[in-house]
């Protein structure tokens, strides 16, 4: 999502109007879950994704005609039979879009995407609420209305009582990362997201594994981080889910990251020598999660190899390897699903334990 609200200030100061593409609902089976978005930029640059296939060709259809009319646009799609299929989406699934048009001089909006970028990259925690003032199937010139929601005492924006949808809010345990409000007393339903730290998954390679683990863990809102050595990989073509993309050599990139407990580290490069190289300085950090893709046979082999180093029995008995649950995969797409499982799993386990203490 770092990618999409970057973009979007890279746009404003380029005094250039765009579009953004959000699901607000979902009922059923959908491709990806409510508060996905894309940006479409004037030259028909698109940043992000909602799902793909049928789904998101049609978005885009109604993007691009949003761009030139200059106004906002809310459907609603149902899928049955061949669409279904063709949008990647079972059977009945439906799904509702915001298409919202957004003015190179909504400073308001701007101020608010700078806010959606700091808080982002501190780590920081925010509400955004977005009034979705389009009837389903209709069209508006109004500008869709925003508040954002920082720290304590620090809003931007607003819409007509909106202090009605913020007193509406969801109790912190039954918050999700976003979610529609229907509040008594508003003319308009609201989307609320909800930014907060969910971790940071570091991954050590974009080939066919990396990229899909990376799609996989931006689903579940972890911020992704896509490191390799070969550009041609590391590209936002590639691994367009990724919040950021660090193109390295494998020696020296834990220099480009900050790393803590609320960090893990994913080791699927292209060879046992990369891996060992990653592994070897992904030991030496805090990090909450350590993960290495190979066999059994290899991971025994660099255990061996860093414990002559001068690692130690305890250091290695951080490492999750191989790594990803035990499904029984063998794709890279179900691979990742195994590994992004643990991910899951882990992280439910400290935001437990975070809430005990």
């Amino acid at each position: 999502m770092l990618a999409i609200w970057n973009t979007a200030v890279e746009q404003f100061e380029k005094h250039q109007d765009f579009v953004l593409a959000t699901i607000v609902a979902v009922r059923g089976s959908s491709p990806r879950h409510v508060g996905t978005r894309f940006l479409v930029k004037r030259d028909g640059g698109i940043i992000g994704t909602i799902g793909g296939g049928l789904f998101e060709a049609r978005v885009q259809q109604f993007a691009a005609a949003a761009l030139e009319s200059g106004t906002s646009h809310f459907e609603s799609f149902s899928f049955t039979g061949q669409d279904a299929q063709s949008a990647d989406m079972i059977c009945g699934g439906d799904a509702e879009v915001l298409v919202e048009f957004v003015n190179n001089d909504d400073q308001v909006f701007e101020e608010i995407c700078r806010n959606l970028v700091k808080t982002t990259k501190n780590r920081a925690s925010g509400h955004l609420f977005t009034e979705i003032s389009v009837p389903v199937g209709g069209w508006s010139r109004n500008r869709t209305r925003h508040l954002f929601l920082g720290d304590p005492g620090f809003r931007i924006g607003g819409f007509p009582h909106d202090d009605r949808a913020v007193r509406a809010m969801p109790d912190a345990r039954l918050l999700k990362p976003a979610q529609a409000l229907q509040v008594e007393g508003l003319e308009h339903p609201v989307l609320l997201e909800w930014l907060h730290p969910t971790g940071i998954a570091y991954i050590f390679g974009a080939g066919h594994v990396g990229a899909c683990v990376a799609h996989v863990a931006s689903y579940v809102n972890f911020k992704v981080v896509v490191v390799d050595d070969r550009e041609e990989f590391a590209s936002p073509e590639r691994v367009s889910e990724a919040d950021e993309i660090v193109v390295t050599d494998f020696h020296e990139c834990f220099s480009h990251l900050t790393v803590d407990e609320d960090s893990y580290i994913i080791i699927v490069t292209r060879g046992h020598a990369h891996d060992k190289t990653v592994l070897a300085q992904a030991l030496k950090t805090s990090a909450g999660y350590v993960g290495m893709i190979g066999s059994r046979r290899k991971t025994k082999l660099i255990f061996e190899s860093l414990l002559m180093e001068g690692f130690t029995r305890q250091d290695l008995e951080r490492v999750h390897a191989p790594i990803g649950l035990p499904i029984g995969g063998e794709t890279p797409q179900e691979i990742a699903v195994s590994i992004v499982a643990e991910l899951i799993e882990v992280r439910s386990r400290k935001d437990r334990l975070k809430q005990l203490g």
